[in-house]
């Protein structure tokens, strides 16, 4: 059960010209491509299966495991309910300023998984060392709510985050970014669209990390990673089944799956990476080459011999410490 929850954790315009189908696009052996410094325990990983039964056994730990979270004193921690069915989680780390940048944090989960506190550690150290205020919202996840309750969620969470009246929180308006990984980072796309298109909080900077952006899964990547020790085809296309029902994919909207926004334009300057085994690789490469065609600064790190959440799920392999340290540090920079 464990490793079902390591596993789960990953969760959370086409690159390539005359792409159009899945068909004759061969599966990778990822046991033969790892890098070495995560081998042995990728190897060591426990297939995982996503059915209503496990969707179920998961979403138990999850809630099991906020009772034992790391602690930080130098880091405020709360939960503030911001509206009956919205929790957000608030980090506000001790800093002597008046103000100080803020951070919305999407958790990742395939829309159907996940709250805030699987990333706890990693929030605690973002909000250290970039010396900003944390929310992350725990937003409904499908099937039970399927879209657009999530971004709902998470651009009410934004609204709230930069209203001082309504947080009570010293936030910079002019140094908000949004974040997230896998999902997270495809509903970071999302609001960064829709907080453009509604006149929303001004967003400084994004930070999608392997990004879920295209609910077609249609791309080389999306199709090769096979393997159930780590996110996957099936995966994807039960999770995007959960999230979307049965809507034609002409008929999705670009804040559900961003990979179908025609105008990326005015969007904020942008951090991504991806693994070149992730199967969202080539969607985030498609979404960096056409933000860069608009106009929008975007730095870009393909990581060598990984797989979707690989800085996450195997924490303390140098290469993964390297990668969190990367973003984090961009991050960082962004809300100087």
């Amino acid at each position: 059960m464990k490793k079902l929850l390591l596993a789960a954790f990953m969760v959370c315009m086409i690159f390539l010209t005359g792409i159009s189908s899945a068909e004759n696009i061969e599966a990778w052996n990822l046991n033969d491509m790892i890098t070495p410094q995560l081998k042995e325990d990728f190897v060591n990983m426990s297939n995982m299966e996503i059915t209503a039964e496990t969707l179920a056994d998961v979403r138990k730990i999850f809630t099991a495991r906020i009772n034992a979270l790391p602690k930080d004193k130098a880091v405020k921690v709360y939960n503030e309910m911001i509206s009956p069915n919205l929790r957000v989680r608030v980090y506000v780390p001790d800093v002597n300023s008046e103000e100080l940048p803020a951070l919305l944090w999407i958790h990742g989960g395939g829309h159907i998984l996940g709250v805030p506190e699987q990333d706890e550690l990693l929030l605690l150290e973002i909000a250290k060392e970039a010396k900003c205020i944390i929310a992350a919202p725990d937003y409904r996840l499908a099937p039970e709510y399927p879209y657009p309750a999530d971004i709902d969620d998470c651009f009410e969470a934004l609204k709230w985050l930069t209203d001082k009246d309504k947080s009570k929180l010293p936030v910079r308006k002019d140094k908000v970014a949004a974040a997230g990984q896998s999902a997270g980072g495809g509903l970071t796309a999302a609001l960064a669209l829709r907080a453009r298109d509604e006149n929303g909080p001004a967003l400084c900077f994004q930070m999608p990390l392997y990004p879920m952006l295209d609910c077609r899964t249609i791309t080389p990547s999306s199709n090769q990673i096979t393997d159930y020790r780590v996110w996957n085809r099936d995966f994807n296309i039960t999770a995007w089944k959960m999230y979307l029902g049965d809507v034609k994919a002409e008929e999705v909207s670009q804040y559900a799956s961003p990979i179908f926004a025609k105008d990326l334009t005015n969007l904020p300057p942008t951090y991504t990476m991806a693994g070149s085994l992730d199967p969202f690789r080539d969607e985030t490469i498609n979404y960096v080459q056409r933000l860069l065609q608009a106009g929008v600064p975007v730095e870009f790190h393909i990581v060598p011999g990984v797989f979707h959440g690989f800085e996450g799920i195997l924490r303390n392999s140098q290469i993964s410490i390297q990668a969190r340290n990367e973003y984090i540090q961009a991050l960082a920079n962004a809300l100087k």
